[in-house]
């Protein structure tokens, strides 16, 4: 007979005199088996009696089939693996119920019947955070995902030296000039800076760890590899910042005592290696990512960030084929097969994800914000219109308030501007703060403005100003973002000068800019490109026009033939 979970060959391994009998009884099983076999059997709680109801059960790196064992834990997978294959079972995390388990696995081979997986429950006590291994850590097993990362804004979080320059003046030579949050607010206060930027220190103590004083080692790390996945559920409190509301995390102990480390939440139900995995819902779905990129000043709840509802009201949150989560587009999916841990069982690519998390790069911002522009003489003036379409899964631009951009519009004539009749111009906050016109200012100039202004008073005292930073915001004094899937369209018109003459050509130009902070601020504090080496000026998109005119000019009552 065939014993349940044993393989006729690995009955031969142990007695060699069983070699004949399990190529018998092989032949006879291989003879009998139809063109598609199963796998059967039961999953079990770690003792191996208590069944499990409601488990998935799948082979580890398919999508399909999946089945769904019954009260007695039992279930039958209608599969055909080739040698021996992870048979995974897990049951969605939930925090509300009073069990919740890791995800179990078995090898088995084809046809199976005798396959025993076992889930360990989840221990509800819990270890400390502070003994959290660094990414460089995870990197050793996960080193594919750890090479990202290190590319990503995220690794730099902790130390990112403009956050630094805000925060206590500290991260770049020049960031003591201008605002510096520990010189303007009253002593002890956090502005909650570590809260996202450096959580994994900051969640020991919620929203009074001062960012400037992290030294934890995995908390230095910024949003590390466990900053995500040792959140076990993110809630519908959106406008809460992260763990002061919104998330929460687990870092569970068992005794003898499992590092606490080895517990972890990530998408995937079927993960059975060295970590303890539960399988995370929360993890696929865009309102993980609000956890810290949606967000009230908790004082006055003006918003920080409105990233996720802006998310939710664009185009990709309707369900359909059109649908693209926050993961969809800034971790997309692999190429090709591959594993996610180095020996690992091998994947398609629909369960490798890219985890640099691009955003507001060039190559990204002319791919998904269009520009298109049209000018045209319209009897004795010149009409330019400009058209910026938002493609983005959210608001353009979007993330804090700092982000801003503007359309530049220019009409010469022999290269002498046209003097601007109507419409917009760019706004106040595109200027630096010193003394006359420098290269880089627009305020005033033909165009528009796209960004948030907060205003409110430095530390809840003084004159109101603006713009101002999400810790100081009592109000917003303006929004412009443009939605996603809209268009923002600018109408311009100039007037000709004296001696324009039909035929004579008039050049315009239109450009739309992106800066990663307002130019005030950079300038103040010399920021001449980002913490990544970025740009802080990013050219989005240009057109260069020519009108030909067709009208002549009025002239104080005299036409200009």
């Amino acid at each position: 007979m065939i014993f349940p979970g044993r393989s006729p060959v690995s009955l031969a391994r142990r007695d060699p005199r069983a070699v004949l009998f399990a190529a018998a009884v092989a032949a006879l099983v291989f003879a009998a088996a139809p063109l598609r076999a199963s796998v059967s059997g039961h999953v079990y709680e770690a003792d191996g009696v208590t069944p499990i109801a409601g488990a998935q059960v799948r082979v580890q790196g398919l999508t399909s089939p999946v089945v769904v064992t019954a009260g007695d834990g039992s279930f039958t997978l209608p599969v055909t693996i080739l040698g021996l294959r992870t048979i995974a079972a897990s049951i969605a995390y939930d925090p509300a119920a009073l069990v919740n388990y890791n995800t179990g696995g078995y090898e088995a081979f084809d046809g199976d019947p005798g396959v025993e997986i076992r889930m360990p429950r989840i221990p509800s006590a819990s270890g400390n955070p502070l003994t959290l291994p660094t990414s460089s850590y995870c990197g050793g097993c996960h080193s594919g995902q750890h090479a990202q990362w290190l590319t990503a804004n995220h690794s730099g979080a902790a130390l990112d030296a403009w956050v630094l320059d805000l925060f206590s003046g500290t991260g770049t030579s020049g960031g003591s000039a201008g605002y510096v949050f520990t010189n303007l607010h009253d002593p002890g206060e956090t502005g909650f800076c570590a809260t996202c930027h450096a959580a994994l220190e900051d969640v020991t103590n919620p929203g009074n760890v001062m960012l400037n004083a992290v030294t934890a080692p995995v908390a230095l790390d910024g949003v590390g590899c466990l900053t995500c996945h040792a959140v076990d559920y993110v809630n519908g409190n959106v406008n809460a910042l992260h763990h002061l509301g919104n998330a929460s995390y687990r870092f569970p102990t068992d005794s003898p005592p499992d590092p606490d480390w080895t517990f972890v939440w990530g998408p995937l139900p079927d993960v059975v290696r060295a970590m303890r995995n539960a399988e995370s819902a929360v993890h696929r779905d865009s309102r993980f990512c609000a956890s810290c990129h949606q967000y009230n000043r908790p004082a006055t709840s003006v918003p920080g960030q409105t990233t996720y509802t802006e998310w939710q009201s664009s185009p990709y949150a309707v369900p359909g084929p059109g649908f693209r989560s926050c993961q969809d587009c800034h971790m997309p999916a692999a190429g090709t097969n591959g594993s996610i841990a180095d020996g690992g069982p091998d994947r398609p690519g629909s369960q490798r994800h890219s985890h640099d998390f691009v955003g507001a790069t060039p190559d990204e911002l002319a791919e998904e914000i269009l520009l298109s522009a049209s000018a045209q003489d319209i009897g004795g003036q010149l009409e330019v219109v400009a058209q910026v379409t938002n493609q983005a899964g959210h608001s353009f631009p979007t993330g804090v308030s700092l982000r801003n951009a503007m359309l530049v519009v220019s009409a010469t004539r022999l290269g002498v501007p046209l003097a601007q009749a109507s419409g917009p111009t760019v706004p106040f906050w595109a200027d630096d703060d010193l003394p006359g016109q420098q290269p880089g200012d627009y305020a005033g100039q033909p165009g528009n403005g796209f960004a948030r202004i907060l205003e409110g008073r430095i530390n809840d005292t003084g004159p109101t100003v603006r713009p101002v930073l999400f810790i100081d915001a009592e109000a917003v004094f303006s929004d412009t973002l443009i939605p996603s899937g809209q268009t923002d369209t600018t109408t311009l018109t100039f007037s000709f000068p004296p001696g324009t003459q039909p035929g004579d050509v008039v050049d315009v130009s239109v450009r739309l800019l992106y800066r990663r902070a307002f130019r005030a601020l950079a300038v103040t504090k010399d920021w001449t490109q980002t913490p990544q080496g970025g740009h802080v000026e990013i050219q989005v998109a240009r057109q260069d026009l020519q009108v030909t005119l067709s009208t002549p000019v009025e002239l104080q009552g005299f036409t200009v033939e």
